[in-house]
């Protein structure tokens, strides 16, 4: 059952910009710890797709605080929500701390998407209340269970 839906866009020239006036304080602000080892890895490689990285992890910040109906107070914070990639590239929600509690108290999860363009970037979060598999099911194996 979907519980919300965020979705959010900015121009990334406006996140550079608060970027270089911070002097890269904003990644520090912003990013969790795993997204900010991609992000650094990113940024020396190559500038424009470091500044693409920062963009889609704000925007799908922004999404999800959105989603969850809480908006940027507690138990969201910046550094609690992070948009990493699995191993096939899909981008995935990586919640820590009391926001991760939070989730697990309201049987939420979370599916991201996010998009850039040279000038803009894109995200959209959906959260839905239960279990992927089925609503109200906790324990996938107590449904395979043949009693």
């Amino acid at each position: 059952m979907i519980a919300g839906v965020g979705t959010d866009i900015l121009k990334i020239d406006r996140l550079v910009a608060s970027y270089q006036r911070t002097q890269g304080r904003l990644a520090e602000r912003i990013l969790g710890p795993d997204e900010m080892l991609v992000f650094k890895a990113r940024l020396a490689r190559n500038e424009s797709r470091g500044m693409a990285y920062l963009a889609t992890r704000f925007a799908a910040k922004e999404a999800f605080s959105k989603a969850i109906g809480l908006g940027m107070r507690s138990p969201m914070s910046w550094r609690a929500m992070q948009t990493l990639n699995d191993p096939t590239g899909k981008p995935v929600v990586k919640c820590s701390g009391k926001l991760e509690a939070f989730m697990a108290e309201k049987f939420f999860s979370a599916q991201v998407s996010i998009s850039d363009e040279v000038d803009m970037a894109f995200a959209f979060v959906v959260v839905t209340y239960g279990t992927p598999v089925v609503t109200g099911v906790t324990d996938l194996k107590s449904m395979m269970s043949s009693d």
